[in-house]
């Protein structure tokens, strides 16, 4: 039973990556009847320049974390100030309140937040723009997987699916 439980422990961690992967997401993409290959790429790149302009120096995430630098700054003026009269134990409880500010910012929220609305912003300009959001079946994720990220041939595949009206009706979300 040991031996057993040993080879569940060692197996374990090679399993979980295979559940990980069966439970992703399927990949969805957005797409407009009829649409040119032209008009589709200068929308992609109008859309996505809104969402890569944005200003995002006032939202709630950026604040927390120009607040969390000041923090953590201040921390690192005094921790150097210490260093030099040696006091260890003071460098030992900035070091811990160092890490109790950067636990307190949750910089993966505060960057899913600002992810969030960067997404939110291209989804509203395609929207706009005539556009809906659609679902890739498996076969066309593995279609599209085959070409090169930025190529012209991964571009033209997308369009073909993004411009079919055919497509868009059965596997829109």
């Amino acid at each position: 039973m040991r031996a057993d439980r040993c080879c569940l422990l060692v197996l374990l961690p090679l399993l979980l990556p295979s559940a990980a992967l069966a439970a992703k997401p399927p990949m969805v993409s957005w797409g407009k009847p009829g649409v040119t290959l032209a008009a589709y790429r200068e929308d992609a790149v109008q859309c996505g320049r809104q969402g890569y302009y944005l200003d995002v120096s006032n939202t709630e995430a950026a604040k927390v974390f120009k607040d969390a630098s000041r923090q953590l700054e201040n921390n690192e003026n005094n921790i150097t100030a210490s260093a030099m009269t040696g006091d260890t134990n003071r460098i030992m409880n900035m070091a811990v309140d160092s890490a109790r500010i950067v636990e307190r910012t949750q910089p993966a929220r505060r960057m899913k937040e600002v992810r969030t609305l960067l997404q939110d912003t291209v989804a509203a300009c395609l929207q706009a723009r005539g556009y809906r959001q659609f679902r890739l079946t498996d076969s066309q994720q593995r279609r599209l997987r085959a070409f090169r990220l930025g190529s012209p041939e991964r571009h033209a595949y997308l369009h073909g699916l993004a411009s079919d009206p055919a497509v868009l009706e059965t596997q829109q979300l």
